[in-house]
């Protein structure tokens, strides 16, 4: 997705039902480390969603567009990852190494949009990360980002962001077996896969922008959407 030009460049937002991020991240080469240029967050305090439903548009398509308005003349693309209980997300088990959507008992109704991907397998059994979205409420994100005025690109769950990430800072020595072993004594809780020193270690911020503990997971899932739409592996 990225334009023919040297330096990479993203606009990241992260939504949870509390709060809602905005990032620009750079790189210039597949090589060299991210770099963040701009982070904005801001807690939802009326009533503006609720459980990622849209109920206030208008004022979120304000704040993003506003913090994008720098970017607009270069276009630069969107990427947004959400998490909530309006999501369906899960790790489920199967028999097959190359599963069908069928095999994972969801519920096939039109209105489900449905995404799998691969983990890890143990005794015979290949373990799957499953997300599920509404149409209607993507079609809410789809809006807002034309009302916002950016070109979206992506939309994907925190979750997923994540475990991009992780498979990004291991590299070549990424494993499948790790990951697994890594999840089942976090009890799967992916936001656990990281240490505060592995935001720095991925992304350059400079000294200027005040970073807290409750920005640490938005940044990490952002750097997560950046790299994973930046190169495929």
């Amino acid at each position: 997705m990225w334009n023919k030009s040297k330096e990479q460049n993203a606009f990241v937002i992260t939504i949870t039902p509390q709060t809602i991020t905005c990032s620009h991240i750079t790189r210039k080469t597949l090589s060299s480390p991210l770099f963040l240029h701009s982070y904005h967050n801001n807690t939802f305090d009326n009533l503006e969603l609720e459980n990622l439903v849209l109920f206030n548009p208008t004022n979120i398509a304000r704040h993003i567009r506003d913090h994008y308005k720098p970017l607009q003349s270069k276009k630069t693309p969107a990427l947004i990852a959400l998490q909530g209980p309006s999501l369906y997300t899960k790790i489920v088990s199967v028999t097959t190494a190359h599963p069908q959507l069928e095999h994972f008992n969801l519920s096939h109704a039109p209105h489900w949009l449905w995404h799998y991907s691969y983990l890890y397998s143990q005794d015979h059994r290949h373990y799957f990360y499953v997300c599920g979205i509404k149409r209607t409420l993507l079609l809410q994100y789809q809006l807002l980002s034309i009302s916002a005025q950016i070109p979206l690109c992506v939309i994907t769950t925190e979750y997923m962001a994540l475990l991009q990430l992780y498979r990004h800072i291991f590299g070549t020595a990424f494993r499948h077996t790790q990951l697994g072993e890594a999840l089942a004594e976090r009890n799967n809780n992916v936001e656990q896969l990281f240490t505060k020193d592995d935001l720095y270690r991925v992304l350059s911020i400079p000294s200027s922008q005040t970073i807290t503990d409750k920005d640490h997971i938005p940044l990490l899932t952002a750097c997560g959407l950046f790299v994973a739409e930046g190169f495929s592996s």
